[in-house]
């Protein structure tokens, strides 16, 4: 498969031409911190001495706004060039920018992304952030009428170089997590695996792994999934049943008609108000089925050891089905 091309995604139907841009130095004051940039703009220490050394390196990447130039590319340099001024070196007052013309909100977004991906390590939280605002963009781009082909988590596993499958889990949990998990995700208290994995738990369940986060308790992948076991054990449980039974010609038409609306027996299924029973009919004389059946729901269930009712017996309403 060929690689998807990025330039091309962003050159929608009224915009056929390259982006296009220029070099100029712009007064510091100028630069605005763009509002679509959700990473961490830290640990620039080492930077700033670098360019405090050595001077800026790299371009900062803008686009012209209202009151300024909206930075695309260069949060984490425009931080450090920002101290180095503060502590007196004037020298930065004015910085050297790509300035880009004809750049809509969607291109303008992407760019800040792509920027960000390729500026430094990316946290799992971050990463997991892109990969729903790359969802998003390229929804946006469809409709704007840009023409691409192939899946969105194809797409967006390419651009982000991860599996599919990591952008699928990356998607459960942009979903599905809830803002408390979310929270102890973006610090790092949790990684991506515990994430995913509390992800496809019910809220209920998500709110437990809350508390004991709250409390302090170690929250590991091991955690999340003992209790997505609990559910679907849960579940299991709860999930109606088919029982069969078998029932004499006579009593059997008598369920046919609806003349017979209960059953009583053993109670050596487990039966339970909202399981199904499959009766089938059995002839004493040729002690053979005869292969007719009939499906029947339990809607009411009195099980022994009251009522004068035999201990280990059952009687219960029937609701023929079909």
């Amino acid at each position: 498969m060929s690689k998807f091309n990025l330039t091309q995604l962003m050159n929608t139907e009224s915009k056929k031409q390259s982006v296009v841009f220029k070099i100029d130095h712009i007064p510091i004051e100028k630069l605005i911190p763009s509002k679509m940039n959700k990473y961490v703009v830290n640990d620039i220490a080492e930077l700033k001495a670098s360019i405090e050394l050595t001077g800026l390196q790299q371009n900062l990447v803008v686009r012209e706004v209202e009151n300024g130039y909206e930075v695309l590319s260069g949060h984490r340099r425009l931080k450090a060039i920002n101290e180095l001024l503060k502590e007196g070196n004037e020298q930065f007052n004015r910085i050297p920018c790509k300035i880009q013309k004809s750049v809509d909100d969607i291109q303008a977004e992407l760019q800040l992304i792509m920027a960000n991906s390729t500026a430094r390590e990316l946290t799992d939280y971050e990463k997991t952030y892109q990969s729903a605002r790359l969802k998003e963009l390229l929804t946006d781009l469809k409709k704007s009428g840009a023409h691409f082909t192939g899946r969105k988590r194809d797409i967006i596993a390419e651009l982000m170089n991860v599996s599919p499958t990591q952008v699928a889990r990356m998607d459960s949990i942009n979903k599905k997590l809830t803002p408390e998990l979310k929270e102890a995700f973006s610090k790092e208290d949790i990684n991506i695996t515990t994430a995913y994995e509390a992800s496809r738990l019910p809220e209920e369940q998500q709110q437990e792994i809350v508390q004991d986060y709250k409390e302090g308790k170690s929250i590991t992948p091991s955690v999340a999934v003992e209790k997505r076991i609990e559910v679907i054990e849960t579940e299991q449980k709860e999930k109606p049943m088919t029982h069969e039974l078998d029932s004499y010609p006579e009593q059997f038409d008598a369920i046919v008609k609806g003349l017979k609306t209960f059953m009583c027996g053993y109670n050596n299924q487990s039966f339970r108000v909202g399981d199904k029973l499959k009766i089938n009919e059995f002839d004493p004389e040729t002690i053979l089925y005869t292969g007719r059946f009939v499906e029947v729901r339990i809607i009411y269930l009195q099980e022994g050891g009251e009522n004068d009712i035999p201990k280990d017996y059952v009687i219960m309403s029937i609701k023929k089905i079909r």
